[in-house]
């Protein structure tokens, strides 16, 4: 894929709030989970683990709990991901100077799924959960933290939520 290609994609993801109930079959799951874990991560510790919710009232529970409570239950899958703070580092390095850098990996995984969900013709958006609540609802070890969730599946809408971005030129500060 090339740049336009690439910006293409990300142009064509959407936050979608409205999904139908048709259910993201399990390798379709697993293939963009494959897409997620190529992201980087500090010292390529990987520490994010996705726990994907398709049982209804377990995905009605965390909706519930969902930072800004705008969602809805049906939709074809619900990830959490989720931070394993005891991920270790391939070779040794050391101490990881800032742990917090193990949840910013975990956080562009996460995009990566939403890339690869609008790969695969579906759409998606970042849910914000209250972290003790969702910590406790899924039974989660004391080292896992949640980062967040991603709802995928089939919108009901065309385009979701506003796509409107500032321009580049607005973003940018040049220290030459």
């Amino acid at each position: 894929m090339d740049f336009a290609g690439l910006l293409a994609l990300m142009q064509k993801r959407r936050s979608t709030r409205s999904f139908t109930k048709t259910p993201i079959d399990k390798d379709t799951i697993e293939e963009m989970i494959q897409a997620a874990v190529l992201a980087p991560s500090v010292e390529n510790t990987q520490p994010w683990r996705f726990h994907v919710v398709t049982n209804k009232e377990l995905m009605h529970e965390l909706m519930n709990i969902s930072c800004y409570g705008n969602f809805e239950s049906e939709v074809g899958t619900f990830i959490v991901v989720t931070c394993d703070r005891s991920a270790q580092a391939a070779v040794d390095l050391g101490p990881i100077w800032n742990p917090k850098e193990m949840e910013y990996s975990c956080a562009g995984a996460m995009y990566g799924l939403m890339l690869a969900a609008a790969a695969k013709g579906l759409s998606s958006c970042w849910v914000s959960l209250h972290h003790g609540p969702a910590h406790n609802i899924l039974k989660l070890k004391d080292h896992q933290i949640v980062i967040g969730a991603v709802m995928i599946g089939h919108a009901t809408q065309e385009d979701g939520m506003p796509h409107d971005r500032k321009a580049t030129s607005s973003v940018i500060e040049w220290h030459a």
